[in-house]
C-alpha cells in the first residue's frame, strides 16, 4: 500500500480526513496525469503532532522541516509525505495564499478512493477557487494575486521555472506584475534562488524562459552582471545559449556515432546546469561573480570556473597537431565534452555548416575515444619503482618528468609497451643526468 492510501486510512481513523487536503503541486501533478515527485497535505490541526503520530502508525521516519511554519516529512521506504498546517481556518483562505493558480488546488482526503482515480474522477474533487484547472487545459501560467508575489518574491522567478518545466505560458497580467516588482528578487534568499535556477535551467528548452525573463526584466534583477552586455551583445549570448541548448538536445546529430559517453556525461546534472550559467554569463569574471553569489557548491563553482577559464583553448587546436590535442585530452578527459559544447554554441555553429570549429570538434572527440581512452587504459607502462629498481635511479624531482613524457608518449601510440617505456626513461635519464649524478 502507497503511503499516501496508509495516510488516508489514517485520518480517516483520527477523524481529520475531512480537514487534511491534498495540495499544490501534487494536485497539479494528478490532473496533468504526471507522475508525482512528492506528496503535500495541508491540515488543519497540529501539523507535528499530526505528523508525528502518523510516522508511528505507519512505521516511517518523522523529520522537522520547520517548526515555526508546522511542516514535517514522513518517510518510509523511498517515499515520504510532507505534512504542513493549513494557512487560515479553512483550505480557501489556505490556497489564497499559494502562488500560482495551478499550484492553489486542493483535494480532500476524505474524497480519495484511490491514488489510481481517473483525472476526470478527481477533477470532480477538486477545489479550485481560481480555476487552476481551466489554467492547466489552456496551459497558462497565472498568479493568484500580485500581492502573493510581493510577500515572498521567489514567486516572481518560479512563474518562468513552471513555465520552463511544464512548457506553459506566462499570461500578460502575471508578467506585467514581474515588470512592476522583478526588483524584489533581490530580497529573496540567494540559496532559494539558486534552486529555482537549477530546476529551470535543467530543463531540456529553457530558452524559451530565459528569453521571457529577459523582457520582462527579471533576468537582470537575477544576473544583474548581464546589464554590462551591450544590447546588441547580450543577442548574441542569447542566441549562443539557444544553440547549446539544440546541441544538448541534437547530440546525434552533432557528433555521430560518438554521442553516448556525451549522454552518459551529462547524466551528472549539475554539469548541465553548470554550462548553461557559463553559456549564459560567457565572461570569466562574471560568471565566477554568479557562482559566489548564488553559494554554488564548491562542485559547481569548479565547474563553471574550468569551463569561463578555458572556453577559449580549442579556438586555437590545429586538429592536425595530435600532439597538442593529446596533452589536451590529457588535461581535460570527459570535461573536453562540455568545452566543446561551449565553443560551437559561442560560435553559433550549426551541425550542417560546413564550419571548421565544427569539423574540428568531431576530429578531437574522434581521438578522444578512439585513440586516447584504449590507450590511457593500458596506463602506466612503467612506475617509479621501475626507474628505481630497472634504471637504479634515485627519488628525485625527475621521476614526475620521466613519467610524464613516457605518458605522452604512450597516449600519441608512440610507445605500446614496458620495454619500450624503459627505453625512453633510459634515454631521459642519460639526457639529462651525467654519469656522476646517477
Amino acid at each position: 500500500m502507497m503511503l499516501m492510501e496508509i495516510f488516508s486510512e489514517f485520518a480517516k481513523g483520527k477523524g481529520i480526513a475531512d480537514d487534511a487536503f491534498l495540495v499544490g503541486g501534487t494536485v497539479r501533478d494528478l490532473l496533468l496525469g504526471r507522475e508525482m515527485k512528492d506528496v503535500d497535505i495541508a491540515v488543519n490541526g497540529d501539523a507535528i503532532d499530526i505528523g508525528r503520530s502518523f510516522a508511528a502508525v505507519a512505521g516511517g521516519s518523522f523529520v522537522l522541516l520547520d517548526r515555526d511554519f508546522g511542516i514535517v516529512r514522513i518517510v518510509k521506504n523511498h517515499e515520504y509525505i510532507d505534512v504542513c498546517a493549513m494557512r487560515g481556518d479553512a483550505i480557501t483562505n489556505d490556497l489564497a495564499e499559494r502562488d500560482l493558480t495551478i499550484n492553489a488546488m486542493a483535494i480532500p482526503v476524505s474524497q480519495i478512493k484511490s491514488m489510481g482515480m481517473s483525472r476526470s474522477a478527481l477533477a470532480d474533487i477538486v477545489v479550485d477557487p481560481f480555476d487552476g484547472q481551466r489554467d492547466l487545459k489552456y496551459s497558462i501560467i497565472r498568479m493568484v494575486s500580485e500581492e502573493n508575489l510581493i510577500k515572498d518574491p521567489l514567486r516572481l522567478l518560479r512563474a518562468y521555472r513552471f513555465s520552463a518545466t511544464l512548457n506553459f505560458t506566462v499570461e500578460v497580467h502575471t508578467s506585467t506584475a514581474v515588470k512592476t516588482h522583478a526588483a524584489l528578487i533581490s530580497n529573496a534568499a540567494v540559496e532559494r534562488i539558486a534552486e529555482e535556477l537549477r530546476q529551470l535551467l535543467m530543463v531540456d528548452d529553457s530558452y524559451s524562459a530565459i528569453k521571457e525573463m529577459g523582457k520582462d526584466g527579471l533576468l537582470y534583477h537575477v544576473f544583474p552582471e548581464l546589464t554590462e552586455f551591450s544590447s546588441e551583445s547580450f543577442h548574441y549570448v542569447r542566441q549562443s545559449y539557444g544553440y547549446m541548448e539544440h546541441i544538448l538536445r541534437n547530440l546525434p546529430l552533432y557528433f555521430p556515432g560518438r554521442s553516448e559517453p556525451i549522454w552518459d556525461y551529462f547524466a551528472e546534472g549539475y554539469r548541465t546546469f553548470c554550462l548553461k550559467l557559463a553559456v549564459l554569463l560567457q565572461d570569466g569574471e562574471s560568471a565566477e561573480k554568479v557562482t559566489l553569489r548564488l553559494k554554488l557548491s564548491s562542485k559547481e563553482v569548479a565547474f563553471v570556473h574550468m569551463i569561463s577559464s578555458s572556453r577559449k583553448v580549442l579556438i586555437v587546436l590545429n586538429s592536425d597537431n595530435k600532439s597538442v590535442i593529446i596533452r589536451l585530452l590529457r588535461e581535460f578527459g570527459d570535461n573536453l565534452y562540455p568545452l566543446l559544447i561551449y565553443n560551437l554554441a559561442c560560435g553559433r555553429v550549426c551541425q550542417l555548416s560546413g564550419n571548421p570549429l565544427m569539423s574540428l570538434a568531431r576530429d578531437v572527440i574522434s581521438i578522444y575515444q578512439n585513440e586516447f581512452i584504449p590507450r590511457q587504459k593500458k596506463l602506466p607502462f612503467i612506475s617509479g619503482n621501475d626507474l628505481i629498481q630497472e634504471l637504479n635511479l634515485s627519488p628525485s624531482p625527475l621521476f614526475k618528468n620521466i613519467l610524464s613524457a613516457v605518458e605522452l608518449l604512450a597516449l600519441e601510440g608512440r610507445i605500446n609497451s614496458r620495454e619500450e617505456a624503459l627505453k625512453v626513461a633510459e634515454k631521459i635519464i642519460s639526457e639529462k643526468l651525467s654519469p656522476s649524478d646517477q
